[in-house]
């Protein structure tokens, strides 16, 4: 297959004149190539093609997870690589039943106020009476509007007879993401214990809800760190969740990592089988990517016991693991 793509690419790009260039290989960096591409073959392919820096021009050429982040002026990361990770959702439809009571709960509209948005990020510091991580929530939506804010606060917190199991089940589903974004929300609001919340860890590496989800597994497990007989339990989904293609919810997962100081006794795990996409963005050339690799120095050092602060002394510890 990987000969395939490179004959197409190689065939297309010998039949383009520099007239026909729109794109420049240094505005692209691109994650994930098979072996024996390079990026101005890749490059060449969509110049030919008179296509722009998208999804919609570079999945037709057998990239079917490709995913394309701007990252400054006319600059794009293009990331090529598929989650390979085990499936989180089955083709099955959702039970309407559960549909029906999710939309009659919460409305699209809702989720795009500010108000709500603050309530989802504040909710378990309000539940845990932290006052003081509620400041900070609203200190940064200084124009909100309180009454609305308070009121979607109390929409979360209501009870319901939507489970958690009944949510997830949906988030598993072929049901459309507007759907799924409220069985998130709906999951995160019923959870109250620590396995609940371990439910969630397979839609980290979900490419439309994983920031949304992590968000709440970071939220909840604040106040409910992880137990150290949990690991065990969780350390595959969160060696899957770093490995994830997409680096901003990688450079997360690595947050929660951190915080949640996992024991350094599964370094072998994080840092071999888990460290495809942290390579990535600590070899990553573009200035904006440092937004990436900073989250990841703390858990590298952390894991190492030694200060790890450049790319290179970066790769230099993940070599380490190499063969193990």
């Amino acid at each position: 297959m990987r000969k395939y793509f490179f004959a197409l690419l190689m065939g297309l790009w010998s039949q383009a004149t520099p007239s026909d260039a729109q794109i420049k290989p240094s505005d692209v960096e691109v994650w994930g190539l098979p072996s024996g591409l390079t990026r101005e073959d890749f490059v060449a392919a969509l110049n030919q093609k008179k296509a722009t820096v998208c999804m919609a021009a570079i999945r037709p050429m057998g990239y079917k997870d490709a995913q394309v982040i701007w990252l400054s002026d006319d600059q794009y990361l293009v990331t090529l690589r598929s989650d390979t990770g085990t499936p989180y959702r089955t083709a099955a439809p959702p039970d309407p039943r559960v549909v029906s009571q999710l939309n009659a709960i919460l409305s699209m509209k809702q989720f795009q106020s500010l108000e709500f948005q603050m309530a989802r990020r504040s909710l378990f510091a309000a539940r845990a009476q932290d006052t003081a991580a509620v400041a900070v929530v609203r200190r940064k939506y200084p124009h909100h509007q309180a009454a609305r804010y308070a009121e979607a606060l109390r929409l979360l917190q209501a009870p319901r007879p939507l489970t958690v199991a009944q949510a997830v089940a949906v988030l598993r589903s072929a049901a459309p993401d507007s759907v799924r974004e409220k069985a998130l929300v709906q999951a995160g609001s019923q959870a109250r214990t620590a396995a609940d919340m371990y439910q969630l860890l397979p839609f980290l590496r979900d490419p439309n809800l994983g920031v949304g989800t992590l968000q709440l597994v970071q939220g909840f497990l604040r106040y409910h760190p992880v137990k150290p007989a949990d690991w065990p339990r969780i350390l595959p989904q969160c060696v899957q969740a770093l490995n994830t293609p997409d680096p901003v919810v990688a450079a997360r997962v690595a947050t929660f990592l951190y915080e949640q100081k996992v024991p350094r006794q599964y370094a072998p795990e994080l840092m071999g089988q888990g460290s495809n996409t942290i390579r990535e963005i600590l070899r990553g050339e573009h200035p904006s990517l440092e937004v990436f690799k900073q989250p990841m120095y703390p858990l590298l050092s952390y894991l190492a016991g030694s200060s790890i602060t450049t790319f290179q002394d970066g790769i230099a510890y993940l070599s380490s693991f190499r063969g193990r």
